[in-house]
């Protein structure tokens, strides 16, 4: 598959952002890396991944009724004129239009190289989020991974067919479960949530949602959203507040003796190639 090359849509100077209402529709390319070693090396761990999966778009007004920003303003969906148990992950929770996030299948990138194993892990497909499908990739993605919600753990529930469908047109994956594991023993040596870093203290690219949720560690956020009235170029884009979730993890791990140093980052950039979301796990010095 051609990877397509589009401006880069730098929405903060800190943030290089993919997402943006304006464009959607673009090709929206994941990466997965372990860069730990090949089979037999001693300070090889697989790196085991549970993307976050939910709504990337804010319309300034969360009042049940999800909207398309980009002019003509349009609305996408009605929650408030459809039965209950019909968005049971997307809307039921909460009553927030969003803020409402569904963990995917987790999926193992295993550092190997071996058939059947995974340094690199791309993803992406037609749509703009991957929760129906992708395409596969040879030597990337040859089996087609993708962020499959079919079975979630309790309290989620199997995403319905428009709960995925509203995901693959407006979605995103907001943060990630990482656990690194030393594949000899099966131990996790290392966990946690990890986000792209976006610092949403700066009013000149951030508006507060006025909507916070309550994350799977326990936390509660404030969701941001790139809107400034006004402007031109808001992108719409929910994220995070600063400061919930790291985006770059350190730990070590010993093996024989010997220490090994990795690192776990999360980064999204546009240039140079395609625009790219990248969760890596390295070894460092």
């Amino acid at each position: 598959m051609v990877q397509e090359e589009y401006p880069p849509p730098t929405i903060a100077p800190d943030y290089e952002s993919l997402w943006d209402i304006n464009t959607r529709g673009q090709e929206m390319w994941y990466r997965f890396d372990n860069w730990t070693g090949d089979w037999g090396n001693p300070a090889l761990l697989e790196f085991r991944i549970t993307p976050y999966v939910g709504l990337a778009y804010f319309d300034d007004t969360n009042d049940g009724n999800y909207r398309d920003s980009r002019p003509p303003v349009t609305t996408v969906e009605n929650f408030n004129l459809v039965p209950p148990g019909t968005y049971p992950n997307l809307f039921d929770p909460t009553g927030n239009e969003i803020g409402n996030f569904m963990p995917a299948f987790p999926f193992v990138v295993d550092g190997t190289g071996l058939a059947g194993g995974t340094v690199i892990l791309e993803m992406v497909s037609a749509d703009h989020c991957h929760v129906m499908g992708a395409s596969p990739i040879p030597g990337s993605n040859p089996l087609g991974i993708y962020f499959d919600l079919s079975a979630p753990p309790p309290p989620y529930v199997p995403a319905l067919p428009q709960e995925e469908k509203l995901l693959s047109e407006y979605g995103k994956v907001f943060f990630y479960f990482w656990e690194a594991i030393d594949p000899v023993t099966s131990t996790v040596v290392a966990n946690g949530y990890i986000t792209p870093h976006c610092d949403t203290n700066d009013a000149a690219y951030w508006t507060n949602t006025g909507v916070n949720v309550a994350l799977p560690n326990g936390a509660v956020a404030d969701l941001y959203f790139n809107y400034i009235p006004g402007s031109s170029d808001n992108s719409h884009e929910i994220v995070l507040e600063t400061g919930i979730f790291p985006s770059l993890v350190n730990f070590s791990h010993v093996v024989g003796g010997f220490t090994y140093n990795y690192e776990v980052e999360l980064i999204t950039y546009s240039t140079p190639g395609p625009s790219m979301s990248v969760l890596s796990l390295k070894i460092v010095p």
